[in-house]
């Protein structure tokens, strides 16, 4: 797979010649088949209009305080992480203004100082302490110079490239001028190699300075204009040309990649070094990857199917930050992205059966002892993914005989697999070509021990089910045989299992916890609610035995619960849940890394949690977490002790071996300050004045952690008028004073943390802003003594006006408020109407729904109610086929129908699309349900007329019960959309009530 996104085949035996160079110490990492499987997941800054005055971005850099600066044909512009500051030719927010809207390129040198590139306007630098614009103090060709080029020249100077030749500006005075040496012509290519020697590429020809001079350098077999120059480890040069390819000089020879895409080459330009020892260039056709140690040249393109690749093909600039972080500049997009990820990797492509095909949906996962991963579907076969051996993942294979919804996975040492699913219990072979079933019956969980499988049961494939704990001898591997104790359990539903020393299985149900001694085959049940189990959710979605004996229960809505064992017997000794850190309170799957450190996928996101202190550290997106969200039971420890985390979206592979990423050093700055409403700076080492006036003061600031911009959490006060600490977020990082009292203050910002038990603590020293708030005339002791007896005077006479006026209009104005209050009255009723109601069925609408079941759920506990959701099947090819009046008439019809079969007490809504919602009141038993819901199929027994078509409506129905108070609307609504789905599954046109009550 040497070119991973579409160069031609002919290309890799080019690659695959090419004599390799000495290795740097990154080689082995990108050996590792699954690092060489991860996705980079390019993330999107600014887009179109998001960027300033919509200009094509054309050049990134950095500056000396850590902003990101964009040169765009528009204009220039500083990036934050949130938002952008532009600069123009004729500003309005006391910035300093451009010499000319079209900047070819920004550049950062040695002591941060910004220069830019103008297309028609030279050469300019930008001074931060007036925030204004200056060019070199003397005259020379660079002041009208069209200026692309620019690099450091290894001290305080500059070397710059433009239409009219080679510039230098030395040292701290600016002072520009001009190379002789060089032949006339416009600089095409600019690079200072790591070893100091300047190359200089005019058109086609290639220079190197020697002292004074420039010497030529001779390029056999390369053609057409070279625009791009950069060394690699090894001291080789690589450049990148306008339609010859890449080419390499080293010790005099120069080696050739003539690349193709759709059968021509496409037009290279400049080469960064994208860090962990690979090269990066800008082409038309996407970013161009040269790995210098193996020779190999891929491509990075936008792929649709794909999430988060390359927003688009068109590169203009390449830049690497100081954090790490490559910015892609392409014709509508400003983006970034970690080129070398470590700890954390999303693999999403790797799913893709063959590149024609959509990529599978991966919700359970088992890692086979070979080092392969085993991974099931909700709508497709389970699969193998397994290394090529070759340092490159192989192509996804499907398991033999195991079908659709594969929901576990166990191995035997030999390397043997067994999957469990809806269409039953298989054994299959180590490398997935082979199988046996074992049972048609859907099973839901694996656990081996020893020489026996423990299989759990309490799915239903719709033909057959299977409930509680059966076992299989694997010496004779056979039909699963029910366990006696298995009609003790609190629930036939076996979500998770987990063993422990003692001889005792844990068997997590979708309604508790059990515990079972297998030598007596003794049964302890532990519910939500028994002070024992400590349980805040009944939904046992994942297990885990630590190394300190305790068991870790992970539940729907009722985040992690740990037990021990005491003298009295199994206790709960801990609880997680999301005032602790951690991301959601819904546990999807616990796995301990070897060295005993506990990591939780949730449905919020990932943590990781010390098992002494039971701190949680969230994984966000600094840390590169692709994906938010993760599937209940979805992950397995590899065997060389990854972690994998099936996601929504792809897979999350988590090293942690690897380095945590580093406490950032990224700074916080100040990025715009107003007083009075004026646009400030702030001077150095001094206080800031706040002139008399309003006496406001506006600050807004932001920590320049890029990778991590949105998840930053601030917190500011101003000394010595507050005493405590106001929170905000990324996106509302401003502090705004008014009436500031005279004299000295202090403003503080500091970026803050979680803490123990919802707290949060300052995570760095604090940026200060010293004021000192002018002071006005009027402000003496004096003045304001007589102003209070002149104030009080005047009041006196003005209240004693006005209750002479008062009383004569007072008759007038209780008529008045009477027919006002009255009109008011009546608007109110009709504004509350349309809030509430949905305007094509008259139903109510989402609005309604919601406060009327929370309504319903603040007193479950004596007025037990169920909720029906119900879907119209095929509703989709109504509206496609007969277009969407006919719809809009068929859900009309609907809505009377539905409305005509329910009771008075009970509520409808429309939910949206062909979504309804039915609320049963006052529920005294579950048949209700399925009185309810013959009574809807009842009404729909004859066709509905919708315009001139007769058609014959189905539903399918999912229903919850609810009896427990203090849920949340999400958790019932979750899981009566469940039994729909379940509905659905089962052919359509039925309705299925969920297993599980909400909190039960």
């Amino acid at each position: 797979m040497a070119w991973r996104y579409g160069f031609s085949a002919m290309m890799v035996a080019v690659a695959m010649i090419a004599a390799p160079v000495r290795a740097p110490a990154a080689a082995a990492a990108r050996t590792d088949p699954w690092v060489a499987a991860a996705d980079l997941f390019f993330k999107i800054a600014a887009r179109d209009d998001a960027i300033p005055d919509a200009g094509v971005p054309r050049a990134v850099a950095q500056d000396g305080e850590g902003f990101i600066w964009l040169a765009t044909d528009g204009g220039l512009a500083r990036w934050d992480g949130t938002g952008f500051k532009s600069y123009v030719t004729d500003p309005t927010d006391g910035s300093g203004a451009l010499p000319e809207l079209m900047v070819n390129m920004v550049y950062a040198d040695r002591a941060g100082l910004l220069w830019l590139g103008m297309s028609a306007d030279g050469l300019w630098w930008r001074d931060p302490q007036s925030d204004r614009f200056r060019r070199p103090l003397n005259r020379t060709a660079l002041d009208q110079a069209h200026i692309t080029l620019i690099v450091d020249d290894g001290g305080d100077g500059l070397w710059v490239g433009s239409d009219v030749g080679l510039g230098r500006v030395r040292g701290p005075d600016h002072r520009a001028t001009m190379v002789r040496d060089l032949p006339a012509g416009a600089i095409t290519a600019l690079h200072r190699s790591r070893s100091g020697a300047l190359w200089v590429a005019v058109g086609t020809r290639l220079f190197r300075q020697a002292g004074a001079r420039f010497v030529p350098i001779a390029l056999a077999g390369v053609d057409g204009e070279i625009t791009g120059l950069h060394d690699d480890a090894a001291g080789g040069l690589w450049l990148a040309t306008h339609g010859s390819g890449l080419h390499r000089l080293a010790a005099g020879t120069v080696r050739h990649w003539p690349l193709r895409v759709d059968g021509r080459s496409p037009p290279l330009g400049a080469i960064i070094d994208a860090g962990a020892g690979q090269l990066w260039v800008t082409s038309r056709a996407g970013i161009v990857t040269i790995d210098p140690v193996r020779a190999r040249i891929d491509r990075l393109v936008h792929d649709a199917n794909l999430a988060a690749t390359l927003p688009e093909n068109g590169i203009n600039h390449l830049f690497r930050d100081r954090s790490g972080l490559v910015w892609v500049a392409s014709d509508a997009v400003l983006s970034y992205v970690d080129p070398a990820p470590r700890r954390v990797l999303g693999l999403v492509g790797a799913l893709r059966p063959t590149p024609t095909q959509a990529v599978d949906v991966a919700w359970t996962l088992g890692a086979a002892p070979d080092g392969a991963i085993w991974y099931g579907s909700p709508d497709g076969p389970a699969s193998r993914l397994a290394p090529s051996g070759k340092g490159q993942p192989g192509a996804v294979r499907r398991l033999s005989g195991a079908r659709r919804d594969a929901q576990s996975f166990a191995f035997t040492p030999a390397g043997d697999g067994f999957v469990a699913g809806g269409d039953g219990l298989y054994q299959v072979s180590r490398d997935g070509r082979r199988s046996r079933m074992l049972s048609p019956l859907p099973w839901s969980r694996l656990l081996i021990r020893g020489t026996q499988m423990f299989v759990g049961g309490g799915s239903d494939n719709g033909r057959a089910r299977s409930g509680g704990v059966a076992t299989v001898d694997l010496r004779h591997p056979g039909a699963p045989v029910p366990t006696p104790w298995s009609g003790r359990l609190t629930d036939p539903r076996v979500r998770s299992l987990a063993m422990m020393p003692g001889n005792l299985l844990w068997v997590g149900t979708a309604r508790g916890l059990n515990r079972v001694d297998l030598a007596s085959d003794a049964v302890t049940r532990l519910v939500r609610g028994d002070a024992m189990s400590g349980l805040r959710g009944n939904y046992v979605s994942t297990l885990l035995a630590d190394r300190q004996g305790r068991l870790w229960a992970g539940t729907v809505g009722g985040g992690i619960t740990i037990l021990a064992r005491r003298p009295a017997g199994w206790r709960a000794v801990a609880h997680i849940g999301r005032r602790d850190g951690l991301p959601h309170d819904t546990v999807d799957k616990l796995l301990a890394d070897r060295g005993g450190t506990i990591w939780a996928s949730t449905d919020g996101g990932i943590a990781q949690i010390d098992p002494a202190s039971l701190t949680v550290t969230p994984l966000r997106a600094a840390d590169g977490v692709p994906f938010t969200a993760y599937w209940t039971g979805g992950g397995a420890t590899m065997g060389d002790g990854r972690l994998m985390f099936a996601g929504f979206g792809g897979l999350t592979l988590v090293d942690p071996a690897a380095p945590a990423r580093p406490a950032t050093t990224a700074p916080l700055r100040f990025t715009a300050i107003r007083a009075n409403g004026q646009p400030v700076i702030a001077p150095a080492g001094q206080p800031l004045t706040v002139p008399t006036g309003q006496r406001s003061l506006t600050a807004e600031f932001a920590r320049l952690d890029y990778a991590g911009a949105r998840d930053q959490i601030y917190a500011y006060r101003l000394l010595p008028y507050e005493t405590g600490w106001t929170r905000t977020d990324a996106l509302h990082r401003v502090a705004r004073y008014t009436n500031i009292p005279p004299g000295r203050a202090t403003l503080m910002i500091a970026t803050v943390t979680p803490g123990a038990h919802g707290g949060w603590r300052i995570a760095a020293p604090p940026l200060t802003l010293e004021i000192d708030v002018a002071r006005r005339w009027f402000e003496t002791i004096a003045f304001r003594i007589l102003a209070a007896v002149a104030a009080f005077a005047i009041v006196y006479m003005l209240v004693h006006l006005r209750l002479r006026h008062a009383r004569a209009r007072q008759k007038h104005l209780e008529r008045l408020v009477e027919r006002r209050t009255a009109e008011l009255l009546a608007s109110q009723s009709e504004l509350e109407k349309l809030a509430y109601t949905d305007t094509l069925t008259g139903l109510g609408n989402r609005r309604l729904y919601g406060e009327t079941l929370s309504r319903h759920l603040g007193a479950a506990r004596h007025a037990p109610f169920a909720l029906l959701l119900i879907d119209l099947d095929r509703f989709k090819q109504v509206n496609d086929e007969l277009g969407h009046d006919v719809g809009d008439a068929l859900l009309v019809e609907v809505a009377d129908r539905l409305t005509a079969a329910i009771r008075q007490q009970d509520s409808i809504f429309r939910l949206g699309g062909d979504e309804f919602a039915i609320i049963i009141a006052s529920l005294d038993s579950s048949r209700a349900i399925g009185d309810m819901c013959r009574r809807l199929y009842a009404a729909f027994a004859d066709p509905v007329i919708a315009g001139p078509h007769r058609l014959q409506v189905m539903l399918s129905i999912g229903a919850v019960v609810a009896r427990a108070e203090g849920l949340s609307t999400e958790a019932v609504y979750k899981l009566a959309d469940l039994a729909l789905y379940d509905a659905k599954r089962s052919g359509r046109g039925t309705w299925r009530l969920s297993p599980t009550e909400p909190g039960g």
